[in-house]
């Protein structure tokens, strides 16, 4: 858009300058009324403090004439409002130069309350005329200051009145010198006394009309009055003929000038508290405006950047306009009706465009926040799942966390999916990514990831998955598991616990059918209602507003918008008061037929039916579609059992059975889990011939028993140790042995009865194993005929070797000594500590696993009690001895199968020959050179460990 559209924005914005322009000038005349406010208080504080003063000294001096009781009180009263009046004038004192005179100007009146009349007069006079002065500058301030005309008459009248009052102040000045004899009294120091008063001498004009005015003409003239009657025309006429005046007649003019003092002090109040009464209403009109103003402008402001916001828009949408009018142009149709079709055409695709971003938009983020809470509990569960495995070395088959960890791990698969299936989408784009599937696989493990969820309300999971879907199928997998997944979320969430949770997956496709398509057909149901008809229909709602924050509604409503994009929709139903149903259809493309099950059709099945006639008719339903023929078995007889190839049943009824070797169908069930089941049966008999072997050791003296249990580490074994004979019965009750060894400590009170109390544990033969050290008294005799075999302690692998294939048949050890354990630590030593400081700094990111050797026999004590990886050794050192080092180094190998090397510094490359675990590095090798040459070394031994670990463990049996 050009500049020149813009120009509509110049007078709003123009506007919102001058209202805040306005606004400012407001506030800076609020800002001069707060000023007069304060001054015309502080002229109140003065005049309060004089006239409180003056009162004071009155009720003094009556009191000094009568001493009348009456008259002592009405002194009381008047010290007590002085002394008020005169401690806030003080405390509204400054610092200033000005006030600190004005401070000591009143401490003298003060003082002087009580002294003589003249002394007094002189005290207060003298503060009077500086106070005067004082309050007339104060106001001088704002006596050209631009503000209400009412206001400015006010300033000016009082300022007038503070100058008659600092006249007459100036006259009694001059009359009490000269009733003390310092001055003669003349026509021209009364000059003003003498003239008289007069209206305009105070401005009356300039005063607003109304009582004010009045009341001061009424004054003036009752003062004129006082001065007709008691005769002070004569008193005048007589100074001005230069006749000496008598002392009486100076002190009528004394007291005239007193009453003109109290007239001029009335009007000074009549004019401040006027003046403050109009200054408060000017505030409160200004502070309005000021307000007013500042909000006039940003509005303003805010009016204008809306409208430039829509302006852009406008030309937004103009442009987008120009381009459908040039697509449409292009055409060569100049049709107006065509036209008109084809841009209402055009509006509908945008439109649905926009409401589906919408849609999608509205439950992305709560989507997101969900699933990543999710993300965050699974992570947690198998964090400590393995922080658990790896504080117990011994656990073995440990069951319960290796469920966790595949429970939290479909969680995070199935999470991922949901998030894949938003985050997919490029540039705002939402659509499918059609990639080809195996849908046996995607369903099976879309149910297999509900598992967790079901358990965990130990809902009855009931699954069929039609083995008839058998073609591979184009489709976005990812959005399917999201389909999936949301509903099955919304209804576990709602579930009560032990419900019944019902999946069918079926081809309904029309065998005839050559479209190339295939129809999938879902139903989920539950046997409870959690959705009623009312929320059906709301669900059905495309106003963002009525999207509820509720779980279940929104899993639904998330469902309901990835159906639409297979052009599909979810149909939910109560079943008549039955239950929920969640219906929908996914029609996909067929890219080609699968092979998903080759199996034996001639194998003899048997199957032990599960007290759910619902699961039983989909295990019916699934080996049908399998084409595997099966027979039900009511019995749990084992001789029964022996005429079938495969015996199945469910996992949750196995507790029931008495059958060995039945194959347990776990949920969900599914044609994939079949065949796995399947296959596996077939080749058990290969797998039992692998099984791990399992030995007994039985020793009273537990680190005995760990000690000796590392005999068997050249195996691929399991050695069970039991300390007490209360562990070795338990621990026989339970498993079968290939061997089991018993300490003599077991047997001390007879061999006889001892081994038959223990044959007797189980029906089959137990291969028995005495343990019998070099000092044992028991004799050989009685020994064997009881024992199968007998070893003396400690014994090694080479003893274990000649009995073990007795009891183990093909017999086969493992790999001779090649299991080392990991271990990182490093020891260094070399000719100096100063070097052994460089080295070792060179080697900073090992810090915490390696340590500093000062001799050589203190790197050899290192050696030995905290076994390392790597001994670093210099050559050259004091004491170095290489016999002596690879004995120890090679007791360390054997003893605690620890993968330890040597690397020497030296210039001798024979050395390295005398063992397979000496390397040579040059004595003045660089830094990042050894660095990278140990980080090697640690590699490799890290990657021997890993490649020739064996499976040997020792459990300590716990009853």
């Amino acid at each position: 858009m050009r500049v020149s559209k813009f120009l509509v924005l110049l007078p709003i914005f123009l506007a919102a300058f001058a209202c805040f322009y306005n606004g400012v000038l407001y506030f800076d005349n609020f800002r001069i009324s707060y000023g007069i406010n304060s001054e015309v208080k502080r002229e109140s504080l003065v005049r309060s403090a004089a006239a409180s003063i003056i009162s004071e000294r009155k009720a003094y001096e009556k009191y000094s004439q009568t001493r009348s009781p009456q008259d002592e009180i009405t002194l009381r009263k008047a010290n007590a409002a002085k002394n008020l009046a005169v401690k806030i004038f003080l405390n509204s004192l400054s610092n200033t130069s000005d006030d600190t005179r004005m401070r000591d100007r009143l401490n003298e009146v003060l003082k002087n309350a009580n002294a003589s009349w003249e002394s007094f007069n002189l005290s207060f006079y003298s503060f009077v005329e500086l106070a005067n002065s004082a309050v007339t500058s104060g106001q001088v301030v704002f006596k050209d200051v631009a503000l209400d005309i009412d206001i400015k008459r006010y300033i000016l009248s009082l300022i007038r009145t503070y100058e008659l009052l600092q006249n007459v102040n100036t006259a009694k000045e001059h009359i009490l010198a000269v009733l003390m004899g310092k001055e003669k009294i003349t026509e021209g120091s009364l000059k003003q006394t003498l003239n008289g008063l007069k209206y305009n001498d105070i401005n009356a004009n300039l005063l607003p009309s109304g009582d004010i005015k009045d009341s001061i003409i009424r004054d003036i003239e009752r003062l004129d009055n006082i001065e007709i009657s008691q005769g002070y025309d004569e008193i005048r006429f007589k100074l001005k003929l230069n006749n000496e005046l008598t002392r009486d007649e100076i002190l009528q003019i004394n007291n005239f000038e007193n009453k003109r003092a109290d007239l001029f002090g009335k009007i000074a109040n009549l004019l401040s508290d006027g003046l403050k009464r109009q200054n408060d209403n000017f505030r409160i009109k200004v502070l309005s405006l000021i307000f007013l103003m500042f909000f006039l402008s940003l509005w303003l402001f805010y009016a204008g950047y809306k409208t430039y916001i829509w302006l852009k828009d406008l030309e937004n949408l103009n442009q987008k306009m120009k381009l459908i009018r040039d697509e449409i142009l292009k055409r060569g149709d100049r049709n107006p009706q065509n036209l008109i079709e084809s841009f209402i055409t055009l509006y509908k695709e945008l439109l649905q465009k926009y409401e589906q971003e919408r849609s999608f938009a509205a439950i992305k983020d709560r989507l997101l926040v969900r699933l990543s809470k999710k993300f965050y509990q699974a992570k947690e569960q198998i964090f400590s799942s393995v922080a658990t495995l790896k504080k117990d070395e011994n656990v073995v088959k440990n069951e319960l966390l290796f469920e966790n960890l595949e429970k939290n791990s479909q969680i995070i698969a199935l999470n991922y999916s949901n998030i894949k299936g938003l985050l997919d989408s490029k540039n705002g784009e939402v659509g499918l990514n059609l990639k080809p599937f195996n849908p046996q696989i995607l369903f099976s493990n879309i149910l297999e990831a509900q598992i967790p969820f079901t358990q965990e309300k130990k809902l009855n999971f009931l699954t069929y998955l039609d083995a008839n879907i058998s073609d591979e199928l184009e489709g976005d997998s990812e959005k399917i598991s999201v389909v999936f997944g949301s509903i099955m979320q919304a209804i576990v969430t709602k579930c009560d616990k032990f419900a019944n949770l019902i999946v069918e997956i079926k081809n309904v496709s029309d065998a005839l059918s050559q479209s190339g398509l295939l129809l999938i057909e879902t139903k989920i149901r539950t046997n409870q209602i959690f959705i009623n008809e009312e929320q059906i229909k709301a669900l059905s709602a495309e106003d963002e507003s009525e999207i509820n924050d509720e779980e279940s509604e929104f899993y639904l409503r998330l469902a309901s918008f990835y159906l639409k994009l297979f052009n599909s929709s979810l149909d939910i139903s109560t079943l008549g008061g039955a239950g929920n149903e969640f219906k929908f259809i996914l029609s996909l493309k067929k890219v080609q037929k699968l092979q998903n099950f080759s199996l034996n059709h001639e194998l003899r099945i048997a199957y032990l039916p599960d007290i759910n006639a619902k699961y039983n008719e989909f295990f019916a339903a699934t080996l049908e579609d399998m084409g595997l023929r099966f027979q039900n078995i009511i019995s749990n007889n084992q001789a029964l059992a022996k005429n079938y190839d495969i015996v199945f049943a469910r996992q949750s009824a196995s507790k029931n059975i008495n059958i060995k070797n039945v194959v347990l169908l776990k949920d969900p069930l599914t044609p994939l889990s079949v065949a796995r089941l399947v296959y596996m049966e077939k080749n058990r008999g290969e797998s039992l011939a692998e099984e791990k072997v399992l030995f007994l050791l039985c020793d009273k003296n537990p680190l005995s028993l760990e000690m000796f249990s590392r005999a068997f580490s050249f195996l691929d074994c399991e050695v069970i140790g039991v300390s007490s004979h209360k562990e070795l019965k338990q621990a026989l009750l339970l498993n079968r042995f290939n061997a089991v060894f018993i300490d003599a400590s077991f047997f001390e009170n007879g061999v006889a009865n001892f081994v038959k109390e223990i044959r007797s544990l189980q029906e089959e033969k137990i291969n028995l194993v005495a343990v019998v050290s070099n000092t044992s008294n028991i004799p050989e005799r009685e020994l064997l005929p009881a024992f199968d075999e007998k070893i003396r302690k400690p014994f090694s692998k080479d003893d274990l070797n000649q009995i073990l294939p007795k009891f183990i048949k093909n017999y086969k050890p493992s790999k001779e000594n090649r299991y080392f354990s990991k271990n990182e630590n490093i020891v260094i030593y070399k000719s100096t500590k100063l070097e052994n400081k460089i080295f070792a700094g060179a080697l900073g990111e090992f810090q915490n696993t390696l340590e500093i050797a000062n001799s050589f026999s203190e790197l050899l004590i290192k050696i030995k009690t905290k076994p390392c990886s790597l001994a670093l050794v210099d050559e050259t050192a004091e004491g170095f001895d290489i016999k002596e080092l690879i004995a120890t180094i090679s007791e360390l190998r054997s003893g605690l199968k620890l993968d330890a090397r040597v690397i020497l510094f030296s210039n001798n490359l024979e050395l390295k020959n005398q063992k397979e675990y000496i390397k040579i590095l040059s004595p003045s090798v660089s830094k990042i050179e050894l660095t990278n040459f140990v980080k090697s070394e640690l590699s490799e031994i890290n990657s021997t460990q890993n490649e020739l670990k064996n499976n040997f463990k020792f459990i300590k049996f716990k009853v």
